[in-house]
């Protein structure tokens, strides 16, 4: 719970930097920064964070990829005009813990369905992009799967952040 309270924290202070800007630009082309940049900003400072940690645990793993980079700072655009913002989004951290399976059930409504299918949606806005990326942001949710040591890494990158 406590993480969720930093999460929170982070979101309401969330501020691009100059750093944060170039970073991006190391990994996005033009069309992704434009995905990107639809994001609210709490979620583009999210995916930054997310991805810094990406790119110091496939360092240290030996595992790095431009595909994982590129991946961990997209891997929550199938946000992009769903409906959630801070609020809602903690709203929902909470009824999902309290009530998860009527929660689903009412997946009609947009930042519901966002909420739960962002991976899914994501897709939506990645026809030109690599498999890997896909595969990766696809299923950063997925824990189940064990065998992708770059799936593992954004998992835990995203958990932490």
């Amino acid at each position: 719970m406590l993480y969720r309270v930093k999460q929170f924290f982070h979101g309401i202070t969330a501020k691009l930097t100059s750093e944060d800007i170039s970073f991006i630009d190391n990994f996005l082309d033009i069309k992704e920064k434009d995905l990107f940049f639809m994001l609210p900003e709490y979620e583009q400072a999210h995916s930054i964070r997310v991805a810094r940690r990406v790119l110091e645990e496939s360092v240290k793993r030996e595992a790095y990829s431009d595909m994982l980079m590129k991946a961990a700072l997209l891997h929550d655009i199938g946000k992009i005009n769903s409906g959630l913002n801070l609020i809602t989004k903690s709203i929902m951290v909470i009824l999902n813990k309290l009530f998860p399976k009527y929660l689903y059930k009412l997946n009609g409504i947009k930042f519901v369905n966002a909420f739960y299918n962002h991976p899914e949606l994501a897709l939506g806005y990645l026809m030109d992009e690599e498999e890997e990326v896909k595969f990766l942001i696809l299923n950063h949710h997925n824990y189940y799967i064990k065998c992708n040591e770059g799936l593992e890494i954004l998992q835990l990158a995203d958990s932490e952040n």
